[in-house]
């Protein structure tokens, strides 16, 4: 167990230190990490996701229990995160709201795909599962856009049209458009010729060493100047609180195997950059969630292996 976490681990560790170290040290051009995202976001992820799905029988895709599971984690742990900064730091409910999304939205993206891919090597279920990780949190974001959209509507239009600008918004975001098209190109039976199954998943994983260098980059290039408490109650909920009421719901939701310690993986991820973004678009809590984003992609490298570990107490090791 031990040398199969190593050998997994640490290849994907490495490639974040050497973004790290190119991110700190400087030495490629600035906007490098920008473009890499970019690449991963837009074209190698949506790739990968898509042929994923479409090549996977419908049955495969839609885990229910799975779902309810993770979903239910998300959301007790963003509601502990939101009591904590209401009444322990006295936050405005806007503010308590981006510290909470800080403590409760996993980085499944970039993150969630290059671990248990590499976990999980040769099985299609890990694609799957890290797809509806994404998709979950996502459609929380979803919805608050859409109450915002819906607020900032022209009263001129109707509500259907104004619906029919959020819908077609979200759907040209690459991760949501491949997701859903892959499901429906599965519901409908199509089937992929093995051409392009085999262009999908080669292409897609040079997401991996991608999204971790530029991953690495980003933490390089941030900074801490946030209070240690608040950091900690941040970090606390996300990287320990989260994971152990993921393992709670989804084994009340009848959710073993393979589907439940990736589900407790996943939880368990540091803090999405989408944090940050949607802090940074409020003007508030935007160094709170740089630090998340920092501090607890950094404490990944310990809880990732202890996660591991702990389940394999209770008969949960890797194949």
């Amino acid at each position: 167990m031990l040398t199969t976490m190593i050998n997994t681990l640490l290849p994907l560790f490495a490639m974040m230190g050497f973004g790290l170290a190119a991110g700190y040290k400087g030495m490629l051009p600035e906007e490098s990490a920008s473009i890499l995202n970019t690449f991963v976001y837009r074209f190698t992820l949506p790739s990968l996701i898509f042929g994923s799905l479409a090549s996977s029988p419908a049955a495969e895709i839609f885990q229910w229990q799975f779902m309810e599971g993770f979903a239910l984690a998300m959301l007790c742990a963003y509601l502990v995160a939101f009591l904590v900064s209401c009444f322990s730091f006295k936050c405005h409910f806007t503010e308590g709201g981006l510290r909470s999304t800080a403590a409760s939205f996993p980085n499944t993206a970039y993150l969630g795909f290059p671990i248990l891919l590499s976990l999980f090597e040769g099985s299609s279920h890990a694609v799957i599962a890290v797809t509806l990780a994404t998709l979950m949190p996502t459609l929380v974001l979803m919805l608050a856009i859409g109450k915002l959209e819906f607020h900032r509507a022209d009263k001129g239009r109707s509500s259907w049209h104004t619906l029919g600008t959020v819908c077609f918004s979200l759907l040209k975001t690459p991760v949501i458009g491949a997701s859903v098209g892959g499901i429906l190109w599965s519901c409908l039976g199509l089937g992929l010729p093995e051409s392009l199954t085999l262009f999908f998943h080669d292409f897609g994983m040079a997401s991996v060493p991608c999204a971790l260098f530029a991953m690495g980059m980003v933490i390089g290039k941030s900074g801490l100047s946030v209070s240690p408490m608040d950091l900690l109650s941040v970090s606390v909920v996300k990287m320990v609180i989260q994971p152990v009421l993921a393992a709670f719901f989804l084994v009340m939701c009848h959710v073993s195997g393979d589907w439940l310690i990736m589900g407790i993986l996943l939880s368990g991820l540091p803090t999405a950059m989408v944090s940050y973004l949607v802090a940074k678009d409020y003007g508030l809590y935007e160094d709170g969630s740089s630090a998340a984003v920092l501090v607890s992609t950094l404490l990944c490298v310990v809880t990732i292996p202890a996660t591991l570990a702990l389940a394999s107490r209770f008969g949960l090791g890797l194949a």
